[in-house]
């Protein structure tokens, strides 16, 4: 049994059957009943309350499997290499520029409020399953073989992109794939940006911004909920992805920096304390 809970594909598969497990419980139609809430508003409080639940369990996972260090939790490695933070930014300014000339008066305060806690804690949950939990333990099992740690960083990538083909509808597929190399792109970026800053929480914070600008419009839109693909041609998907391309170009640059010897230290320092 501890040969199988240190195996990184059975700690991938117990944990993406969790994190789907528990977004797919159906508590929306209850809050909406109790609260007398819309739709929009009941989802973005359901995902709330869902994403911390996570993120407690992420939190939990992270320091049983010893991998605080290599997931950016630890309070005894710095931050380093803080300018890597900002790269991400413009990803967060595009969305915003995207906003200009859209009249967003008519959306109210509270479901501005709800939108962007749903929407943050989304960055959270995400960054600490895939790249705080996943890409940990795969860094942890196969760092210093050829190419582990590239493969450490694409393969949570991977997986995270991939969610976003679980719900592949033939008639959006275009949107689909798109969205998989979007998220693959920003994936595998973030993943190398951690393991050169050290710190997960600050790109948990931007991921969360940038969910937040692209889906404030959704807001405009009774029937739409935030983070539902909407319907895209082939050039709008290909634009989605020259829009991360720069980023994941940096990141394939960062990922040359990254030294094995610094990840087996982190390594050997989970192991310790």
């Amino acid at each position: 049994m501890k040969t199988a809970i240190k195996n990184p594909f059975v700690i991938t598969a117990i944990t993406l059957i969790l994190f789907k497990g528990i977004l797919k419980l159906p508590i929306n139609t209850t809050i909406v009943e109790i609260f007398d809430l819309t739709i929009q508003q009941s989802d973005n409080i359901s995902r709330l309350l869902k994403n911390l639940v996570i993120i407690i369990l992420a939190i939990y996972a992270i320091k049983k499997l010893k991998l605080v260090e290599l997931s950016g939790l630890s309070k005894h490695i710095k931050l380093q290499n803080k300018f890597l933070i900002l790269i991400p930014l413009y990803l967060v300014i595009i969305g915003v520029f995207s906003l200009l000339g859209t009249d967003l008066s008519n959306i109210s305060v509270i479901d501005f409020i709800l939108l962007s806690l749903a929407m943050l804690s989304v960055g959270f949950v995400e960054e600490f399953i895939f790249r705080g939990i996943l890409q940990s333990v795969f860094l942890k099992k196969y760092s210093q073989r050829k190419n582990g740690i590239l493969i450490s960083i694409f393969l949570p990538a991977a997986l995270f992109g991939g969610l976003h083909l679980f719900s592949l509808d033939m008639s959006n597929i275009a949107a689909s794939i798109g969205q998989f190399v979007y998220a693959f792109f920003i994936g595998a970026t973030f993943g190398a940006i951690l393991l050169k800053t050290n710190k997960i929480v600050p790109l948990a914070i931007i991921h969360g911004l940038i969910d937040i600008v692209f889906t404030i419009n959704t807001l405009l839109d009774d029937g739409a909920i935030a983070g539902e693909l909407g319907q895209q041609d082939i050039g709008q998907a290909i634009g989605s992805m020259l829009v991360v391309l720069p980023l994941f170009i940096v990141g394939l640059f960062i990922i040359r920096k990254i030294s094995p010897a610094r990840v087996q230290e982190k390594i050997d320092l989970s192991n310790k304390i």
